[in-house]
This record gives structure tokens, C-alpha cells and sequence, in this order.
């Protein structure tokens, strides 16, 4: 079984060739989600952390990785 320090190297290694900052969209492929509504909804339900910039939501990479870890 793995603890949640090897859980966050190993997302950190997947997650690799992806921007520092995702978009919506980003995180809805990285998580394979069927829409962005599942990622958004998440986000509306404080599950998923983000930076809102003007109108969008940017989601640090590391915030995605705590929300796998927390889920």
C-alpha cells in the first residue's frame, strides 16, 4: 500500500509535462472527466482549490495533486 508522500511523488512525476498553472479544460483531461462542469462543480464545492483570474479558474497543479490525495 502506498502512503500518501509516495502517492504525491508519483502524481508529481504523471503530472510532469503538464503547465505549473491548469486551466479548466487541462484539468478535466488530466483527471479524465467527461466535461469541465465536473471540474468546475468541484471547485464551486471548495473540493478542488483554484486562483480565479478575472472570469477563469486556474488550478495550480499542486492543488489538483492534494485534491487526488484528499479524495
Amino acid at each position: 500500500m502506498m502512503n500518501k508522500i509516495q502517492a504525491k511523488e508519483l502524481y508529481e512525476k504523471m503530472f510532469a509535462n503538464y503547465p505549473d498553472v491548469l486551466t479548466v479544460e487541462d484539468a478535466t483531461k488530466l483527471l479524465g472527466f467527461k466535461s469541465q462542469t465536473a471540474v468546475i462543480r468541484r471547485v464551486h464545492q471548495h473540493r478542488i482549490r483554484c486562483l480565479k483570474v478575472g472570469r477563469s479558474f486556474m488550478i495550480p497543479k499542486e492543488y489538483l495533486i492534494d485534491y487526488l490525495l484528499d479524495d
